[in-house]
């Protein structure tokens, strides 16, 4: 892929940075030293318990508190970013996910849009492509909502940036994550079966062809190349998207 530069040396913004995902993309960030200013969006600020590997690294973000549906503090907050990154998710209802895994991704992309916004990266889901038995859930069954949402805001980020976006499509994301003051080491529960999801020959691929189970055993991806392989995509001159695969070589 062609780049445009080693160093982008402006601000990047990331949407749901005290997450667990979105925490490991601020620590690459800052890691990559490619910005001149890292900052966060969020409705809780800060994290009270960042894990240790990122307290440093998070200690040198700047963290915004508000509301993605709140105009007034989403335009302040995206006006002026080089980049801007959502990680925004949650689980609950279908309609509570759609509206969280989609719409406040696209109401971000529309306000990016209007304030200049060069580049924008979305971790969305290994269920989203067309076909995908993800997106063929029925309306009234669980998870519907959280598919349909990301598959909603990809629509409207392709649309919006045909050479500016960097999109993510990861199945079980595993690494350290920190629940209040527990550590869950989910890599324990992740590592092994992506193994057996990828790395077991002819047993993986026979479990690469059960529907939906196959793809999401097939695409977990640790944590800290999420958080990579996003930001080293925002150096891209075109624009991106990164499967389970393309994301574990980071």
């Amino acid at each position: 892929m062609a780049q445009a530069s080693n160093t982008i040396k402006k601000s990047l913004l990331v949407l749901g940075g005290n997450g667990y995902v979105g925490q490991n993309v601020l620590h690459a960030a800052i890691q990559s030293n490619l910005f001149s200013e890292v900052r966060s969006f969020n409705r809780s600020g800060s994290p009270n318990s960042p894990p240790p590997h990122l307290a440093e690294s998070l200690s040198q973000v700047e963290f915004l508190t508000g509301d993605i549906f709140d105009n007034s503090a989403r335009e302040d907050a995206i006006d002026g970013n080089y980049a801007v990154v959502s990680c925004i998710g949650a689980f609950g209802s279908n309609d509570f996910m759609k509206k969280i895994c989609g719409d406040a991704t696209i109401e971000a992309i529309e306000t990016s849009k209007q304030k200049g916004v060069n580049k924008f990266g979305f971790v969305s889901s290994a269920q989203v492509y067309e076909g995908s038995a993800g997106l063929k859930i029925p309306p009234s069954m669980p998870m519907h909502g959280y598919f349909q949402g990301k598959y909603n805001a990809e629509k409207k980020l392709l649309e919006s940036y045909p050479d500016g976006h960097v999109i993510l499509r990861p199945g079980f994301i595993y690494g350290k994550r920190n629940v209040g003051s527990v550590e869950l080491p989910l890599q324990l529960i992740g590592a092994p079966i992506n193994i057996v999801g990828n790395q077991l020959g002819p047993l993986s691929s026979l479990i690469q062809s059960v529907p939906f189970v196959g793809k999401e055993v097939s695409s977990m991806v640790p944590v800290e190349s999420v958080g990579r392989s996003m930001i080293d995509s925002l150096k891209e001159e075109k624009g991106v998207i990164l499967e389970a695969t393309d994301i574990r070589k980071f």
